[in-house]
């Protein structure tokens, strides 16, 4: 890849996920204002990350076929028709349907932009060190997105929501003009693409030709840990809003300080694991400390605890991401590269799926419940982690 369609393809990242992230902090507010059912701030984006789920296989099968770039394009603009209906919701089904509209677009984008890096990079160094750069813009680039949300909210949620759709179909638009285009790099199939393929059930079903146990494995983890991850992140947002009633400007600024707090880990932390340590043994110390602070809340419920344990915790995830990912990516080929890419986002979907979903339906019962369910699904992907680093022992033995 070229330096300059690089750095282009990263300043389109950084504005995506400034968009993508402007309704986060308002949608508690929107939720509250349209005298919605509070389940509704889980629910709606379990609804999103099911679409997700589904369709993010065969988004991955697309890219084998299509410019990854023309995929980008498409899904800027499908993603902003689906956040419109969203952000004119009156109604729980309007407010449903909208994040599952807008879920079969935000699929295709997190697999394109993957698949984009693994296709164009010339070497595995440079892919990981790519993926660690692409992470790392997601979570600063998100944080600063949640951060500017929330100031644009105390102007009203009706004009966060134009100012997000507008600037996802002009990100969509610059991705096709900035990024070059991936299919003299990749392995296209001499079978054509077909209405099966477009099953989605089909694309999972192909899983069974590139999986082995330590991709089960990783897979494994990185649906267990989102879980813990989403049940963490949806039930925070909208518990300061519900217990300590503070505006979304609060939740934007608790996103700056994860911002800052990211790019300082991944600058220093995660580039150090890459190149000083075997990632395949080293993401565990990250994932058991990460533990210990979701249970720290349990043990301390105030503002004051809530807010450390957030931002530590979403710091060390930017670590974890991409070492996840680059694990996943190092264990392909060219011919299925685009499809195990896919298939690991559409793992992060399922995660973000059960834990969104189960937070918002058990938050009327306990608000605490949704950060018992986060301890325990991160203890679970943990766990999980400590058999793959023994199996990964025995293979190098």
């Amino acid at each position: 890849m070229k330096k300059n369609k690089l750095f282009a393809y990263f300043c389109c990242i950084v504005i995506f996920y400034l968009g993508a992230n402007f309704a986060h902090p308002v949608t508690p507010t929107l939720i509250v204002e349209r005298n919605l059912d509070s389940s509704m701030f889980g629910v709606a984006l379990a609804a999103m990350m099911f679409v997700n789920f589904l369709f993010s296989p065969l988004w991955g099968k697309l890219c084998m076929y299509i410019p990854t770039r023309l995929i980008m394009l498409v899904c800027g603009i499908g993603y902003a028709v689906g956040q419109m209906i969203f952000g004119a919701a009156t109604t729980e089904v309007m407010v449903v349907g909208g994040r599952m509209f807008a879920g079969i677009f935000t699929g295709g984008m997190f697999t394109a932009f993957s698949n984009y890096v693994v296709n164009t990079s010339p070497d595995q160094t440079q892919r990981g060190k790519n993926l660690t750069i692409l992470v790392t813009v997601q979570n600063v680039a998100s944080a600063v997105g949640y951060f500017i949300g929330g100031m644009m909210g105390l102007v009203s949620v009706e004009f966060t929501f134009t100012c997000q759709v507008i600037s996802l179909i002009i990100v969509g638009v610059l991705f096709y003009i900035c990024c070059e285009d991936d299919t003299p790099y990749k392995h296209k199939p001499e079978k054509k693409l077909t209405l099966k393929d477009a099953n989605p059930f089909a694309a999972f079903l192909a899983a069974k030709h590139f999986m082995t146990p330590m991709l089960f494995l990783i897979f494994a983890v990185v649906a267990v840990a989102g879980i813990g991850q989403n049940s963490f992140e949806q039930c925070f947002n909208y518990y300061i809003k519900d217990q300590f009633n503070m505006t979304s400007a609060y939740n934007g600024i608790f996103k700056a300080a994860i911002a800052i707090a990211s790019l300082i880990a991944n600058a220093t932390l995660c580039l150090w694991m890459q190149k000083k340590t075997d990632t395949n043994k080293s993401f565990m110390p990250l994932m058991a400390v990460q533990t210990v602070f979701l249970a720290i809340v349990l043990i301390n419920s105030s503002i004051t605890s809530f807010v450390i344990c957030d931002v530590m915790f979403f710091a060390l995830n930017a670590v974890r991401m991409p070492l996840l990912q680059n694990m996943v990516a190092m264990r392909t080929t060219p011919e299925n590269s685009n499809q195990v890419m896919g298939f690991y986002q559409a793992m992060n979907s399922l995660g973000s799926i059960f834990g969104a979903l189960f937070a918002g339906l058990i938050y009327d019962a306990n608000p605490m419940l949704p950060f018992i369910l986060a301890v325990f699904a991160f203890g679970a992907a943990t766990i999980i982690g400590m058999a793959y680093v023994g199996k990964y022992k025995k293979s190098k033995n």
